[in-house]
């Protein structure tokens, strides 16, 4: 609520604390919460003291002016406590004990944030963390009685007690401990469990992006074990990045979101592949890009950090990143030699071509069979040595290069063998582009492997 709509609607604090606390206990902190939009830079427990201190004087001078009588000043004392109760004494020569707050049992304070603005901070120092957000787990039956107190009332002025805490704590840790909120994608979320002052921590991960590169085959991409519980391969991208990044970060583990993967015995050269790398529950978070980039740069596997990145990121290249353009070598192996005008023949036949490809046999175990229309934009062929050809293919992610090839049976159609009319061969395959729509640095990941 604006200024102005508080003036139009001649919200008197006063006048509604006098007549709150003649039904409800309420605390410094739980009364100033009930007026949180009226006054600039005052805690909610100044407020609350400072209505109650006015409070204290109007009755005082109800009490000389025989407007009200002891039972309806002692009423007020015991709601509110300091300073009606020292005018009750004061006056009746009675010291009476004000009850508890009927919203928080007297449990907010002062001291309440800094325990907890202390405690939080410990706990953030271990984690690494630069940037922190506060939550609250509140009882529903808290929740239920401050919004009793202010329904009452028919204010619109109040604030949550959970907004009191979060904001209250998190101003004493950025003030004494110079770390900053985020509110958007903090290094660790702490919620406070009011019930029993425990602190629960969400450790959020490490994103960063950049590129692979993978210069051997049967390499996978996560550790591939099989059903008899072998394992298939010898090395995978995930065990590179475990094996290198763990200890460094002090994590839970290491894992990877790329924009497509290549086959398990293809290589990725040439500019390299997308990749997000998540580190999860790091115990250290201050590590520079170069350091990081020294122990990354191996001669099987690379990979090469440009900077932080996001689940935003992360979405897009498991999304419309995927299926992005990608260029590939591939040499073949042909039933007869070719003769120059063939392999122009099927040059041109694939050019802008659109590509039917049932799902392929060697996965069909493992993935639904439905059918996906790719394109092939270019191809280039050069005779390698006899019936061995080299082809440079530039089509749609997501396209199985090697399917386009030798037909899977006719499940992918045009093919290299239906054009050609005669049998063709996949040999080896390399992945040598893939294109991105400029979230990732890869022409920054290029040059610095030429220069290291």
């Amino acid at each position: 609520m604006t200024g102005s709509n508080l003036q139009d609607n001649k919200i008197d604090p006063l006048t509604k604390a006098r007549e709150i606390l003649r039904n409800y206990p309420l605390c410094d902190h739980c009364l100033g919460r009930l007026f949180a939009k009226m006054g600039l830079e005052l805690g909610n427990d100044e407020r609350g003291k400072a209505i109650k201190t006015l409070l204290a004087m109007q009755l005082h001078v109800e009490h000389r002016n025989g407007k009200i009588d002891r039972e309806e000043l002692r009423k007020y004392a015991i709601n509110a406590g300091d300073p009606i109760t020292r005018l009750y004494a004061k006056i009746y020569d009675e010291e009476i004990k004000a009850n508890k707050c009927y919203v928080c049992g007297n449990k907010i304070s002062r001291e309440y944030f800094n325990k907890h603005a202390e405690k939080i901070y410990r706990m953030l120092k271990e984690y690494d963390a630069s940037t922190f957000l506060i939550g609250v787990s509140l009882p529903q039956e808290v929740s239920l009685r401050e919004l009793e107190v202010a329904s009452n009332l028919n204010l619109e002025t109040s604030e949550s007690i959970k907004n009191e805490i979060k904001r209250e704590v998190g101003k004493i840790i950025k003030k004494k401990y110079g770390l900053e909120p985020d509110f958007t994608y903090p290094d660790v979320v702490v919620i406070i469990n009011y019930s029993d002052e425990t602190l629960n921590v969400i450790i959020n991960p490490l994103l960063f992006h950049g590129v692979y590169w993978k210069r051997g085959r049967n390499i996978s991409h996560t550790i591939w074990i099989s059903r008899s519980g072998v394992k298939e391969y010898p090395y995978s991208i995930e065990e590179f990045l475990n094996d290198n990044l763990n200890k460094i970060f002090d994590s839970e583990k290491i894992i990877h979101h790329a924009s497509g993967r290549e086959d398990v015995d293809a290589r990725m050269l040439g500019t390299g592949r997308p990749i997000v790398v998540e580190v999860k529950k790091p115990k250290r978070r201050k590590v520079s890009l170069e350091e990081l980039n020294k122990i990354l740069h191996k001669q099987l596997i690379e990979v090469c950090l440009t900077g932080k990145s996001s689940h935003s990121v992360i979405e897009y290249l498991k999304g419309e990143g995927s299926k992005k353009t990608k260029i590939y070598k591939l040499l073949f192996y042909t039933e007869k030699p070719l003769e120059e005008p063939i392999i122009r023949k099927l040059e041109l036949e694939l050019k802008n071509r659109i590509i039917n490809q049932r799902t392929p046999t060697r996965i069909l175990r493992r993935k639904k069979d439905y059918l996906r229309k790719k394109r092939v934009y270019e191809v280039k062929i050069k005779k390698i040595h006899g019936q061995v050809y080299e082809a440079l293919i530039k089509c749609d992610g997501g396209l199985y290069v090697k399917e386009l090839v030798h037909c899977d049976n006719g499940r992918t159609s045009p093919c290299f063998s239906e054009i050609l009319k005669m049998g063709a061969y996949p040999i080896e395959l390399d992945v040598i582009g893939v294109e991105v729509d400029g979230y990732i640095n890869v022409e920054k990941c290029y040059e610095y492997v030429h220069q290291s």
